[in-house]
């Protein structure tokens, strides 16, 4: 009967009690998902993972889990690929995690092939990153190799046209017997570049298109993403003009 009596007389304390403690608890509520967003982020700059993996892997809920992946990816932290993985996004301040190859690498693991970037300076094209294919036969391109426009291959269709990574060139034995390649490209800082898969015709998808135009525009998009204003892009320009410099030299 005193607590029911004394309530009135110290509901102004209780409501200023209360207050204080809601915004402690709110306090720590932020810092908790600020960890758990982390802890989600460090693992996949490991390795690309489903919902499920991520929910076994740090141990939270499967509704914890899944409306931090919602949110981080509305922000970009993370993006779905066509396989259900989910991996770091082109969020702008994650330049430092994320790289040119590991937009290449990624891009080998859903097409099994080689990957190549290239810039075109003037009339020629300079491969500026490659990632190449594990199988024991595949196509390869050093960093570093120039080719003219006039050559032909995707790579080449490509950094002739508007720049538009929903345009989409695939070639057969263009330049080497035996081989193929599918590209898309997209502009930085004026220039154009190429994102090309090659590989033999004995792998050739029946769908060319369908297999790699979506997973192309997607990596295209990011890239851009990744290199507009940034250091790495002035690094790749620098590998063109001096594989240039060198030809010439010759």
């Amino acid at each position: 009967m005193t607590e029911t009596t004394d309530t009135s007389g110290t509901s102004g304390a209780s409501a200023a009690s209360g207050g204080t403690t809601s915004s402690g608890t709110a306090s720590a509520k932020e810092i908790g998902v600020i960890d758990r967003s982390a802890a989600i982020l460090t693992a996949l700059q490991d390795t690309p993972l489903t919902a499920a993996e991520v929910c076994r892997r740090l141990g939270y809920s499967k509704s914890t889990t899944y409306r931090l992946l919602a949110d981080l990816r509305t922000h970009r932290f993370i993006v779905r690929d066509n396989n259900g993985l989910l991996r770091l996004g082109p969020f702008p301040g994650r330049r430092s995690i994320a790289t040119t190859n590991s937009v290449l690498e990624h891009l080998r693991t859903l097409t099994s092939e080689s990957v190549q970037l290239w810039v075109r300076v003037g009339e020629d094209r300079v491969c500026v990153r490659n990632v190449e294919a594990d199988h024991e036969l595949r196509v390869s391109r050093s960093v570093g190799t120039v080719l003219p426009l006039v050559d032909g291959g995707s790579g080449a269709l490509a950094l002739c046209g508007p720049g538009n990574p929903q345009e989409f060139y695939a070639t057969k034995q263009a330049r080497v017997k035996g081989t193929a390649s599918a590209s898309v490209a997209f502009t930085v800082g004026g220039a154009i570049l190429a994102l090309c898969v090659s590989y033999p015709l004995t792998r050739e998808p029946d769908n060319v298109a369908g297999a790699y135009r979506t997973v192309l525009g997607q990596a295209a998009v990011e890239l851009k993403a990744l290199l507009d204003d940034s250091e790495e892009f002035a690094v790749l320009r620098d590998i063109a003009r001096l594989a240039l410099g060198a030809r010439r030299s010759e």
